[in-house]
């Protein structure tokens, strides 16, 4: 008898224990991987930090890190780096005007050599063109032939928490409406682009979920703008919008979307709404800094696994003089992460002093990379493993 209460307890032990020895329910720590870094140069050209790159997995598996030129210039820049071979850096050149003329290139999207998507976003300018910067087709984004606002039109507004992506012979555009939303009382759908590379023809798709239309103004791109998240499944796309817990899916086929999974955080406070007609002045920007909001979603293809990021809001000294356009503390990063079961894997805050930036995580068949450069470093772009246990 006393063989088999051992037995047991040794059962039960082992039971609540994980793999590693650690138990099942012991809060999990997010960590930063110091001595795993992958390094990108910077050049004269360029600087370490841009809302929008991709990385690029060739045939081989082999991935390339590619942006933009910071900075507007003639010609154009797209750098494209190796992670693991120098050698295969390269600087590609697009000249603004001429035959091959592409404009001023605000956002991209790397299809391959031979196909990458170049978009001037205020002349509503659409452009493939090939490494060798040859202008294979371009495409325009507005029915006239102004490139003034008017009531219909949507500006291309692609960053790395909304980039543009191709399925089948049309490529979606993220982009954001020239009148405010709210106008329409976030009525529209008028979030994402559907162009046809064939005939050129395009029209919009995806609007807000309910919980905007109550009649409220809720602020600026940071607090309306969703971040968009193409899936494995080739007619699915993930929609997060910036103050709603639940993350949406958007069928491509109906184009229609509908609520997916909660993915909240228990430490989101509710927003509150300001007048409109404030919205330009002090209590806008107030809005600006004192509400929380999701900043990014992203699905890490290797794992199955979707990182939420969730930015609170500055403290209310910093806040103050931030307005007066003096340096204040940071306000507090946050990452919410679910398995491909949709379970809760853990909320982790974000280590103030990584400098790590949600505009540059990305997924590698090793694990989850951030950006993290030091102030002080101006030369290179250093990214850093993420690892939860």
């Amino acid at each position: 008898m006393k063989n088999i209460f051992i037995l047991l307890g040794l059962l039960l032990f082992f039971c609540s224990c994980g793999k590693d020895g650690k138990n099942s329910n012991e809060a999990k720590v997010l960590s930063l991987k110091l001595e795993d870094q992958k390094i990108i140069p910077v050049n004269d050209k360029s600087a370490n930090f841009s809302i929008l790159s991709q990385v690029h997995f060739e045939e081989s598996g082999h991935p390339l890190y590619i942006h933009l030129n910071y900075f507007s210039s003639d010609p154009n820049y797209l750098f494209v780096n190796s992670f693991d071979d120098p050698s295969l850096d390269q600087v590609l050149e697009f000249e603004s005007e001429g035959p091959n003329g592409v404009g001023n290139v605000t956002e991209f999207y790397f299809q391959s050599y031979d196909s990458i998507f170049l978009v001037d976003r205020y002349r509503y300018l659409v452009s493939i063109a090939d490494s060798a910067g040859k202008v294979k087709r371009s495409y325009r984004l507005k029915s006239n032939t102004s490139n003034k606002l008017d009531e219909d039109s949507v500006l291309p507004y692609s960053s790395s928490k909304a980039r543009m992506f191709v399925r089948g012979n049309y490529l979606y555009i993220p982009c954001v409406p020239d009148t405010d939303s709210y106008i329409h009382q976030y009525g529209r759908d008028n979030l994402l682009i559907k162009l046809d590379l064939e005939t050129g023809d395009y029209t919009t798709l995806l609007g807000y979920p309910a919980w905007y239309q109550n009649g409220n103004y809720w602020g600026g791109p940071d607090h309306v703008l969703p971040s968009i998240t193409p899936l494995d499944d080739l007619d699915k796309v993930l929609v997060s919008f910036p103050l709603v817990d639940s993350v949406y899916m958007l069928d491509l086929k109906t184009e229609k979307m509908k609520s997916h999974f909660w993915m909240g955080s228990s430490n989101m406070d509710s927003p509150v709404a300001i007048n409109y007609d404030d919205s330009q002045l002090e209590p806008g920007k107030r809005f600006q800094l004192e509400t929380d909001y999701y900043f990014s979603l992203n699905y890490d293809p290797f794992r199955e696994e979707y990182w939420r990021f969730f930015y609170k809001k500055y403290d209310e000294e910093s806040i103050d003089k931030i307005i007066k356009r003096e340096k204040g503390e940071p306000n507090q990063t946050s990452l919410i992460i679910y398995d491909k079961n949709l379970e809760l894997i853990g909320e982790f805050e974000v280590d103030k002093n990584w400098r790590a930036s949600g505009y540059d995580l990305f997924f590698l068949k090793e694990g989850a990379y951030i950006s993290s450069t030091p102030d002080s470093i101006e030369d290179q772009m250093i990214f850093r493993q993420l690892i939860v246990n």
